[in-house]
């Protein structure tokens, strides 16, 4: 179920400040569509009633964040500016909805860049995150996976996507999730934010629309045979990649490009030799790493925060559920067998 907007009105625990949010209120609906730069949008009020509407925003290194809230149906155009690559990901579309011709019932991704603009019909009650990558980001960290041309910008036309419900709820949970850990502007962060833990972010993010945008692959015939030598060798050369900058660890699509594969390739290699796909084993890999640094760390954010955990809830979690016991119980045990730290 979608939280409600105000569930986002106080910060949930995290490891650190991810960036400031901005929230904005709007009793007209033409500030509202001039709200969101570089959408060249047109709003035009369908049901009856006082418009009102909500844009909060959140802005990482090339990526731009939004929540949009309308509380009113609404017939939308417009045309993404080339320079921006720009992604919707629904949270509530109760009511009748239509994206470019086809029916939007919030199970989709809603890809606005098009040459052709787009055209959205949103029901009464509309909430939905936006995305806004650059086309640097883009062409640098999501088109090798996706298979785009070089100048090419994701796609020729708006449309909706289809991907794996399980895919597209990650997605939407961790977009949710940086919501909810970003602090309102204004308010003091107590700490200042890390640059390195913002390009971790940032980076999970691009793994997480990779994987939602990418094709959905058919299943494989000989899924349960061994791996080949060459997927053997494929691995071991991710893992000495991976294992020598795991603070700051590639997206799966920079890993592709590294190796020089496609992120098809990249994904059997891993089913086959790890039982997991590339982006769960970063994950896997960057906890084994906390793990050993909670040894000698001064607390399990800095443990957490040096390989890119920055929600705590879902740090402690994952660590849990892969080693049976809290992070903080490893910190304090090593404590006690001669590794003294501080608070």
């Amino acid at each position: 179920m979608t939280p409600p907007m105000h569930q986002f009105a106080a910060p949930a625990p995290g490891l650190g400040a991810i960036g400031a949010r901005s929230t904005a209120r709007y009793g007209d609906i033409d500030e509202q569509a001039a709200a969101l730069q570089g959408w060249n949008q047109n709003y035009l009020q369908i049901s009856r009633g006082r418009f009102d509407g909500t844009v909060q925003r959140l802005q990482l290194d090339g990526v731009g964040l939004f929540i949009e809230d309308l509380r009113q149906s609404v017939h939308q155009t417009g045309c993404v500016t080339p320079d921006l690559f720009a992604l919707g990901v629904p949270l509530a579309l109760d009511g009748d909805a239509q994206f470019c011709g086809q029916r939007a019932d919030g199970h989709a991704l809603h890809v606005f860049s098009g040459s052709g603009g787009f055209e959205f019909r949103s029901p009464q009650r509309h909430l939905m995150i936006g995305i806004e990558i650059d086309r640097a980001l883009y062409q640098a960290h999501l088109a090798h996976a996706l298979g785009d041309t070089p100048g090419q910008l994701a796609t020729e036309r708006a449309r909706l996507h289809a991907t794996d419900p399980a895919v597209l709820n990650a997605l939407r949970g961790f977009l949710v999730d940086l919501f909810r850990c970003a602090l309102p502007a204004g308010v003091h962060a107590g700490a200042p934010a890390s640059a390195l833990l913002g390009r971790q972010v940032r980076t999970q993010l691009l793994d997480r629309m990779a994987l939602a945008l990418a094709p959905r692959e058919p299943v494989d015939a000989d899924e349960g045979r061994c791996a080949t030598l060459a997927q053997r060798a494929l691995v071991a050369r991710a893992t000495d990649f991976v294992a020598a900058r795991l603070g700051e660890p590639p997206s799966v699509g920079e890993l592709c490009e590294v190796l020089g594969v496609s992120r098809r390739t990249l994904q059997s290699a891993f089913q086959r030799c790890w039982g997991m796909g590339p982006l769960a084993w970063l994950t896997t890999m960057r906890l084994n790493a906390a793990r050993r640094r909670l040894k000698s760390a001064a607390s399990v954010t800095e443990a957490a925060t040096e390989f890119g955990f920055w929600h705590f809830g879902h740090f402690a979690a994952d660590y849990q559920a892969l080693f049976g016991e809290c992070p903080s119980h490893t910190l304090r045990r090593h404590r006690t067998t001669g590794h003294p730290a501080a608070h």
